[in-house]
């Protein structure tokens, strides 16, 4: 009898779980963070998911913003977050945390074995945590920062009690010490490695033993930041000390990888410790945030830009924004400051600002996402295109009179799925596949007298991939749609 006992247990542990040559990451918090026993850790998961209604959406869900403090305090704060993934199929998730216990240079990405809590082991998919350290040097494996920390192993509970015995796998990242350029290194990558099998969970407290009123102002300012997925304001507030949150620049990350999307974000529960315990001297806040790409979003970036988009009035301050933004980077000088009360030109809006001179082309950079409003992101890219476009010199002072400027707003990204769906003068295309990416706007295979495959041949050039390259599966194909307008047009 005490054969077949030890023969099921090796037979279970071949099948079900891992080998002896892989790690497992033992619990550090059980006992402490959340219950030990797997019972009653069960209940007590399942009763803060119960007490929850799920969202009626059909809005594809892109991330989850959750806190990590104990199940006690933040437990049925984070249940708002994960209640939206019941029904839903991701096969991969992508946590990331602050480091709290150890100092280090980078962003630490567990990339071996399992990870375990009394609800049994959860794998770590190695071969994205392997993608992912490829991507830059800035990623590595240290593990000294995941051995106790807890911000990371208290999510898992609830993922397993919400696919119940359904596969998954999750990359753990830890971020170490903070340095901004992280911010683009990881929103870049979230960017080529998040599918639509894969969630994002970003795992983070708000502000830390303020008494409960201020407590409230500094966390309701940086949630409203976030909802807004406002990366400049978030940044000035954190700079300015008007709010406090774990880990920042994976927020700052997520919110730029989610206006690559042109996503939305949603606040479905707000609360502190105070409201838990009663004690308001001293209280840390939770927040509970959900982005996600709105159905039918891609069918109204198409209906978006439409000739009555922009009037007449508000392309014309646009290019004097231009201007006086290519004059200012060209001679030093600043400019006088125009003012923008146009509604529509506060809105969230990708644009390019093209430079020619005598018809030839000067200068062309631009944010192909919604990251900033169109106002700003005009200032922004016609400076750079006068002076930072690596391909030409910087435009000298005496070349001003003869700069003609041309200003393309964008629509957000589309997948295509057939290249029969790109409309020649319609539609511009952006390309991508590993490292490399490339775009060319509508307006250039007009200009040219392009057909489709020409087109789609130059897009490849564009990203430094072969002709043939838009023909690989792997290789990912978008469209956008513009409103172009210039200065030698009559407005």
């Amino acid at each position: 009898m005490k054969r077949i006992i030890v023969l099921t247990f090796f037979v279970f542990l071949f099948f079900c779980g891992p080998s002896f040559s892989e790690e497992v990451r033992k619990s550090a918090v059980a006992g402490t963070f959340y219950p030990a026993d797997k019972d009653e850790l069960a209940q007590t998961v399942d009763s803060f998911l119960g007490a929850v209604k799920k969202s009626d959406t059909k809005d594809r869900l892109l991330a989850i913003i959750v806190p990590h403090a104990g199940y006690a305090y933040s437990g049925q704060v984070a249940a708002y977050g994960f209640k939206q993934l019941e029904g839903t199929g991701f096969k991969k998730i992508v946590i990331i945390s602050p480091s709290h216990y150890v100092g280090f240079d980078g962003m630490s990405v567990y990339n071996r074995g399992f990870f375990e809590t009394p609800l049994g082991w959860v794998r770590v998919d190695e071969e994205l945590a392997g993608t992912i350290i490829k991507k830059s040097g800035r990623f590595l494996f240290y593990p000294e920062a995941h051995e106790k920390e807890h911000a990371i192993e208290v999510e898992l509970p609830f993922l397993q009690r919400v696919y119940r015995g359904r596969d998954f796998s999750i990359v753990p990242i830890t971020m170490g010490l903070p340095v901004m350029e992280d911010s683009r290194i990881l929103s870049d990558t979230l960017r080529d490695v998040v599918d639509r099998d894969t969630l994002l969970v970003i795992s983070v407290d708000l502000s830390h033993y303020h008494p409960y009123d201020e407590a409230v102002k500094l966390d309701t300012s940086g949630i409203s930041a976030i909802e807004k997925l406002d990366a400049d304001w978030f940044l000035e507030q954190l700079r300015a000390g008007d709010t406090e949150i774990d880990a920042p620049i994976a927020v700052l990350a997520g919110i730029v990888f989610a206006n690559f999307h042109g996503a939305r974000a949603r606040v479905l529960k707000y609360a502190n410790s105070g409201d838990v315990t009663g004690d308001k001297s001293k209280v840390v806040g939770y927040a509970s945030i959900v982005i996600y790409i709105p159905e039918g979003l891609e069918k109204k970036g198409e209906m978006i830009m439409k000739d009555e988009y922009l009037n007449k009035e508000e392309r014309q301050k646009l290019l004097e924004i231009a201007r006086g933004s290519v004059v200012e980077a060209v001679t030093g000088k600043r400019q006088s400051e125009t003012q923008v009360t146009e509604e529509r030109l506060k809105e969230k809006c990708g644009a390019f600002v093209t430079l020619k001179k005598n018809g030839n082309l000067r200068g062309c950079i631009g944010y192909i996402t919604a990251v900033k409003p169109l106002y700003e992101t005009v200032k922004d890219v016609a400076s750079s295109a006068a002076v930072n476009d690596y391909r030409f010199s910087p435009v000298a002072e005496e070349e001003l009179d003869k700069i003609e400027i041309e200003i393309s707003a964008l629509t957000p990204l589309k997948r295509v799925n057939d290249i029969n769906e790109i409309e020649i003068g319609r539609h511009g295309l952006y390309m991508k596949r590993g490292f490399s990416s490339g775009l060319l706007l509508p307006q250039v295979a007009t200009e040219y007298g392009w057909d489709r495959k020409t087109f789609l041949e130059h897009t490849c050039g564009k990203a430094g991939l072969s002709a043939n390259a838009w023909q690989d599966p792997a290789t990912e194909i978008y469209t956008f749609s513009a409103e172009i307008f210039g200065e030698k047009e009559e407005l």
